[in-house]
């Protein structure tokens, strides 16, 4: 009976394995006819001082203020998303989430954030966006790993760069998210 069961359980494994592989290779097959491709510019109005700060610092470690990189710094953010860099141009929605400086030797930030529309096309939709946004480079990439609405099931990437620092205090970030969604959603 122990024979049996022992073969019983290399069959299953052995058929599980398979589903898996099949499973990862539709799923991961590029611009499937079963997908669309999409694409959006919108710029990010980052304002981290004053009266109207919408990114707000919420702790740090011992070493974030001896640090040239503010490691242990932890902020959150609820910042306009413009269709362009002018701050009084047409609001598409916030940037919502959590930012964390994490590396001691260069200023470079983890991302967890949501890209919350609230106008347009993609009204209602949201876009999550995870990764390392190593800020002293030009451009910066980092993943779209999920969406709501228009976006149900979204995958991708954000290439991000400075558009512009007007002060300390006020930077606008442009964004081109690039995501493929399943066609019908």
């Amino acid at each position: 009976m122990e024979k049996m069961s022992a073969a019983t359980t290399i069959i299953l494994y052995v058929f599980l394995a398979i589903l898996t592989i099949n499973t990862y290779s539709v799923e991961c097959s590029p611009r499937s006819s079963y997908e669309t491709v999409r694409r959006i510019r919108f710029y990010v109005q980052d304002i981290s001082g004053g009266n109207n700060a919408t990114v707000w610092r919420v702790a740090q470690s011992n070493l974030s203020n001896t640090l040239p990189s503010s490691f242990g710094t932890i902020s959150v953010t609820d910042t306009l998303l413009t269709a362009a860099p002018e701050l009084d141009s047409e609001v598409v929605g916030r940037i919502q989430g959590v930012v964390a400086f994490t590396e001691m030797n260069q200023t470079s930030i983890t991302v967890l954030v949501n890209l919350v529309f609230t106008n347009g096309e993609y009204n209602g939709s949201t876009l999550t966006i995870v990764g390392r946004n190593a800020l002293n480079e030009d451009v910066r990439e980092v993943s779209v790993v999920a969406g709501t609405g228009a976006f149900r099931l979204a995958r991708g990437y954000a290439l991000t760069r400075t558009y512009a620092v007007h002060d300390q205090n006020y930077t606008v970030n442009q964004f081109d998210v690039v995501v493929l969604v399943p066609r019908g959603i």
